[in-house]
């Protein structure tokens, strides 16, 4: 059987899976690619996107598509999250893609990217019963969602993306100290409403997990720093835990770095030495709003889920077709 891949065009960077299927709804992994293209950089909400972040996004695509070519992968499941759901030329973006590429888009909305991005992360997750939240911090925005019994209950798809907060807020290298008071305070104000809401509904925060579950860059390159690698490891960032008070200690060295020191920092990926900042400050408040004492990071997630999702279908439209 010919390998399939699933393809995630994220706002900061865009994530290409190739797999072998296996029994059931399981799959092989083969090949992981992932390039930094900012597609949510200088975006603004009267242009759209901007074409220099268009023309790196469909360069990447470009690529990808040679490569699935090249493996000879007949079925790509790809889909289009963060800033394109906000852009007024998102249709124009996928138009181009698929005249360029040959890659056909399916854009998510909040709910349908909470939903594929807990199926990922479940499948790796050692505890999947207990009550938890999982996140994941992209480009634009941040999903966070409240599970129980491996089901989501409430779902939030929140404005604190790690670009969009460093273009808001850290444009000065390092960043100054008043500005990251702000950022905090934003990213603060935005998750205690959420938990106040929730809470109305009659959600118990003091059942939660004390681990928050989180997959994506801002999460798995945290866990590559705080273990020092050079090279990044998968199985060893899944499961990997940052208490909340070394998380906190992470938060404050960061912003006292230039970008050219912390880009020496080991397993900080290159590409996101600015973004760090932000996405690990909008962590640390989930953990303190939610009052959780440590971060799990898990590294299957969006991109798995989609792949889960497309294999699924496949099988069904297969026994309908043999009806």
């Amino acid at each position: 059987m010919p390998p399939l891949a699933s393809l995630d065009v994220g706002s900061n960077t865009v994530r290409l899976l190739i797999a072998e299927a296996g029994p059931g709804l399981t799959f092989r992994p083969l090949r992981r690619e992932r390039v930094i293209t900012r597609l949510g950089g200088n975006f603004s909400a009267e242009n759209g996107l901007h074409e220099a972040s268009v023309q790196r996004s469909v360069d990447a695509l470009r690529s990808f598509a040679d490569l699935l070519a090249k493996e000879g992968v007949e079925r790509c499941f790809a889909a289009g999250t963060g800033v394109l759901r906000e852009a007024r030329n998102s249709r124009a973006f996928v138009k181009r893609v698929l005249q360029d590429t040959g890659l056909d888009l399916r854009l998510l909305t909040g709910e349908e990217e909470a939903r594929l991005t807990l199926r990922g992360v479940l499948s790796s997750l050692a505890d999947r019963y207990s009550p938890c939240l999982i996140t994941d911090v992209g480009g634009w925005s941040t999903e966070v969602i409240w599970v129980e019994d491996r089901e989501p209950l409430k779902t939030a798809s929140l404005g604190l993306g790690a670009v969009a907060l460093t273009e808001k807020w850290l444009v000065q290298d390092p960043p100054s100290k008043g500005n990251l008071a702000k950022l905090r305070s934003e990213v603060r104000r935005v998750l205690q409403k959420t938990r106040r809401d929730w809470e109305k509904e009659g959600r118990r925060v003091g059942e939660l997990h004390p681990h928050l579950v989180a997959t994506a860059g801002t999460a798995t390159t945290l866990a590559a720093m705080d273990l020092c690698l050079s090279e990044y490891d998968p199985q060893k960032i899944n499961g990997h835990r940052i208490a909340r008070g070394a998380l906190k200690r992470i938060c404050l060295r960061l912003p006292s770095l230039p970008l050219e020191d912390r880009r020496r920092i080991p397993g900080l990926e290159r590409g996101r030495e600015d973004l760090i900042v932000a996405g690990a400050a909008v962590l640390l408040a989930l953990l303190e709003v939610f009052e959780l004492s440590a971060l799990e990071v898990i590294d299957s997630g969006l991109l798995e889920g989609i792949l889960l999702e497309g294999m699924g279908k496949s099988v069904e439209q297969g026994a309908r077709s043999r009806e």
